[in-house]
């Protein structure tokens, strides 16, 4: 018995059960962490200990089995067990504890309690035990939380149920079905996805064929339980809807979803399949970057290397945000609207805002770079070589490259041309300071000799 699928769905209902939060403190959750000694051997023999009263069970039609029979058939799994605790985990799973929760049942919110949560019954006068109906419940459910290639199995108690005329759970039937296609499909997507499915894997190889053929199996299930609903709606039976609490046409229709959605999966899988077969597994390894800057230190690199990586990352030591060259990398015509400057007054005291400083910078030098451009194109080397950064004594680096990101601020009349070189220029200034950054050029468009 693997007791851990039952942990999975109940761990953080009992951490809910057991919460101390008082109404009204913090939302977070944090007490995470859980005693004991993780090494999951108690876990381990009380699910021994349930498999042995299961099998005693069988063989005795459910009887009480002594203590020193449930050790010698422990010990035939485990040799290692210990009497003590052996008899630690009987007392565990033979002592009910009480449960509290709210009951919705018939409109109403009352609050109702739980004690019968033993899984092991213990006789009072001898060291004797036998499993409780919830132990038995246990032992179900485990063996019930399953995967699609079980859903042949499910059809055919679906079909059971109609053929009996038990139409009270084939809503329960239908919708389980109809959670386990739709998870499956949802699971095997996402392991494509991740790239853990090829045409070399087990699950390409043993697990999606045999779900081919549960899906075949199942369909053919689905369509006899659809008939056999059918069958229930004959003349002969005008007065089977008065004698049931569900209606036979909403049970067809749970049925023709389950249907559908078995259907759906069916392509979906043809299309995984496709996909898993043209996947091919990378045998590039994941790169190591502490050995990467190991080997830079061993063997440094060339200045041609230095120069492209430098590049990628465009102007180094700016004073003021700036974007990168490469961003507009190749011819740039943008003609935005510019937004109409103009002084604002505070009508309290009637003194002038301070004037924008990109303004302040074009109210500079706009007109030289205007009259500049009217001869040819105008490097960015040039216009820093001109002074053409400096304003009021400070270095406006920031505003020069953004008359080179955006020149349509110089003049929207005509178009100005953004070009980037491919040479990498180096330089150091006392003013600027030390640049590496591609050089940059504003140019007119030469006209056609139409025009």
């Amino acid at each position: 018995m693997n007791c851990l699928p039952l942990l999975r769905l109940s761990a953080r209902l009992i951490d809910l059960h057991d919460a101390l939060r008082e109404p009204g403190n913090p939302p977070a959750y944090t007490q995470e962490e859980r005693s004991g000694w993780r090494d999951g051997r108690y876990l381990d023999l009380a699910a021994l200990v349930l498999e042995v009263l299961r099998g005693f069970a069988h063989d005795s039609g459910n009887a009480f089995t002594g203590f020193d029979a449930v050790l010698l058939s422990v010990r035939e799994i485990s040799p290692q067990v210990d009497p003590d605790d052996l008899r630690y985990v009987l007392n565990v799973l033979s002592r009910p504890t009480e449960l509290w929760a709210i009951d919705r049942t018939d409109g109403k919110m009352d609050l109702v309690s739980e004690k019968q949560t033993n899984l092991v019954e213990r006789t009072y006068y001898a060291d004797d035990y036998r499993l409780t109906p919830t132990g038995r419940d246990a032992i179900s459910v485990s063996t019930n939380i399953t995967d699609f290639a079980y859903a042949e199995g499910d059809a055919l108690k679906l079909l059971r149920a109609i053929e009996t005329g038990d139409f009270d759970v084939v809503p329960s039937f239908s919708d389980g079905l109809l959670d386990t296609i739709r998870y499956a499909s949802v699971e095997l997507r996402q392991e494509i996805e991740r790239g853990q499915v090829d045409q070399d894997s087990e699950v390409f190889k043993v697990k999606m064929p045999r779900f081919r053929d549960v899906i075949q199996k199942t369909s053919e299930l689905l369509r006899q339980a659809e008939a056999r609903l059918k069958s229930w709606r004959a003349p002969t039976n005008d007065e089977l809807d008065e004698t049931l609490s569900v209606d036979v046409y909403d049970l067809e229709h749970q049925v023709l979803r389950v249907y559908q959605a078995l259907e759906s999966f069916g392509r979906d899988l043809s299309e995984l399949t496709r996909i898993a077969a043209k996947r091919r597994a990378s045998a590039v390894a994941p790169m190591d970057f502490l050995e990467a800057a190991i080997n830079l230190v061993k063997r440094p690199p060339s200045d041609r290397q230095l120069a492209l990586l430098f590049r990628q990352f465009g102007p180094l030591r700016l004073n003021g945000a700036f974007p990168s060259p490469i961003d507009v990398k190749g011819k740039v015509r943008v003609a935005g609207a510019k937004e109409e400057i103009v002084p604002r007054f505070d009508t309290a005291i009637g003194i002038t805002e301070t004037v924008d400083q990109r303004l302040q910078f074009l109210n500079e030098y706009a007109d030289a770079i205007r009259s500049r451009l009217a001869t040819g194109p105008l490097p960015l080397s040039e216009a820093l070589d001109r002074g053409w950064c400096v304003l009021n004594g400070r270095l406006e680096l920031a505003e020069l490259l953004g008359v080179y990101m955006s020149p349509w601020a110089l003049d929207e009349s005509e178009p100005i041309e953004i070009r980037i070189p491919q040479a990498v220029i180096s330089r150091s200034d006392p003013v600027v300071g030390e640049l590496i950054y591609s050089d940059l050029e504003l140019a007119r468009p030469e006209r056609n000799a139409s025009s």
